[in-house]
């Protein structure tokens, strides 16, 4: 019995030994100089993409305020058109250049009570004149943006 135990505790420091050895339980050491440089250049490009990033969405948040939003004091609203589609393809309001060659269509229809579509009102000052051109050189920017940071 006593060489059984013997046997036992032999094993079990041996068991101990081979535990604490093994390169399982060794504490990690960190990166490499390697390792970190990959990971500093990696970590570049995000901020850079991230600033980029950045910059296109406030551009077009800018876009969205001046042309879509009317903006108060502490509220920004949409400015929508509230309309009704009125009449059917088989019976609506008569379309053509003379009563012979009308056809029944449907319209649309002003409705401030209870519309059934809205439509999106753009700031006319968006669409006319130099600010038209403007707009378009900035587009043009923001999809160049968008497509060089990702």
């Amino acid at each position: 019995m006593k060489r059984f135990l013997m046997l036992v505790g032999v094993a079990v420091v041996a068991a101990a030994m081979y535990v604490a050895a093994s390169p399982a339980s060794q504490q990690s050491k960190g990166p490499t100089l390697k390792q970190f440089t990959a990971l500093k250049k990696q970590v570049a490009t995000m901020n850079k993409n991230l600033k980029s990033t950045a910059l296109v969405a406030n551009a077009a948040l800018g876009v969205i305020a001046d042309c879509y939003l009317t903006i108060g004091t502490n509220t920004a609203t949409a400015n929508g058109l509230g309309v009704s589609r009125l009449g059917s393809n088989s019976s609506g309001f008569l379309f053509g250049a003379d009563s012979a060659s009308a056809t029944p269509t449907t319209a649309l229809d002003v409705s401030t009570s209870s519309p059934t579509y809205d439509l999106q009102e753009v700031t006319p000052a968006c669409v006319a004149g130099n600010l038209m051109r403007h707009r378009a050189l900035h587009q043009a920017l923001l999809q160049h943006l968008a497509q060089r940071s990702h």
